[in-house]
């Protein structure tokens, strides 16, 4: 192996364990700043690090919309998406040292498999969030209904919510997920607006967080909500109709697209081809 390939190994290796560096002398940074120390023998570690660094709260964030609400199962998560990540890179390792490539082509090779993998990983769990939103968005309708009929009845604001979360479990098992967190707060001691305000921050989804909006009002003022309800109901069915409105739209966009590149050329050609063998029919009998 010849002189520049180590110097190779050696900038890799400095690229891989810089983001590490960094995260380590920007908590000491922090630490100077702030006079705490951390534990690492603790479950807090992963959220010092959130409240630490952008990078990972938008991180956390979106493992939350994706349905880990635990520190736990996001160390976890993160953790053995690493490791596949770790394991897919030395695979492409192996297979350009197994094609017969030098040593900085396989490292060239795996660094950009690195960061493909990692994009590739980052662009799934992104789409896991956002798919998990839109059911937010689908299961709201029905939440709303029931919530009126529970606060009708004259149900307290945590004893509906509860209810809401066994009771919808199957229909709703989004949102009931969703809800089960801010009653766990709840019930642990932490106030109705704060769980909410906290519920409402995590969410994307647009008519789920009208309806949190709703009931946390409801909470802080105490009055009723049957006919702010009422009007979320309406507002969330015209949305669901214009949403059906442009998928339709899409539709016919998409089947004309597809009428014109194949059924106009077979049309053409049943209809105009007698045509056009007749003239050329005629050309060639004049000419000859």
């Amino acid at each position: 192996m010849e002189v520049h390939h180590y110097y190779f190994i050696i900038g890799a290796l400095v690229l891989c364990t810089a983001p590490v560096l960094l995260l380590a002398l920007a908590h000491v940074e922090s630490g100077e700043e702030k006079p705490r120390e951390m534990r690492f023998d603790t479950k807090d570690v992963w959220r010092q690090l959130r409240e630490e660094n952008t990078h990972l709260a938008s991180l956390s964030q979106l493992l939350r919309r994706a349905g880990l609400f635990r520190t736990e199962d996001q160390v976890t998560a993160l953790v053995a998406a690493l490791l596949a990540i770790a394991f897919l890179t030395l695979v492409a390792f192996g297979a350009c040292l197994y094609r017969g490539l030098d040593m900085v082509q396989a490292l060239s090779g795996s660094v950009l498999a690195f960061f493909v993998i990692t994009y590739f990983a980052y662009v799934i769990l992104k789409n896991i969030a956002e798919s998990r939103q839109a059911r937010l968005d689908q299961e709201t309708l029905m939440l709303t209904q029931t919530t009126r009929m529970l606060w009708r009845v004259g149900l307290s604001l945590p004893r509906t919510l509860s209810i809401i979360c066994e009771e919808l479990r199957d229909l709703s098992p989004t949102c009931s997920q969703e809800l089960r967190s801010a009653v766990t707060k709840i019930e642990a001691g932490q106030s109705q607006e704060v769980a909410l305000y906290e519920l409402i921050n995590s969410c994307s989804a647009v008519g789920f967080k009208e309806y949190l909006i709703v009931i946390r009002q409801q909470s802080i003022t105490g009055g009723s909500i049957d006919k702010a309800l009422d009007e979320l109901y309406k507002l969330l069915q015209n949305r669901r109709r214009l949403d059906l409105q442009e998928d339709v739209n899409k539709m016919s966009g998409k089947m004309s697209i597809a009428m014109m590149v194949f059924l106009f050329p077979a049309m053409l050609i049943v209809i105009a081809g007698p045509g056009l063998m007749s003239i050329s029919r005629a050309l060639t009998s004049m000419g000859g």
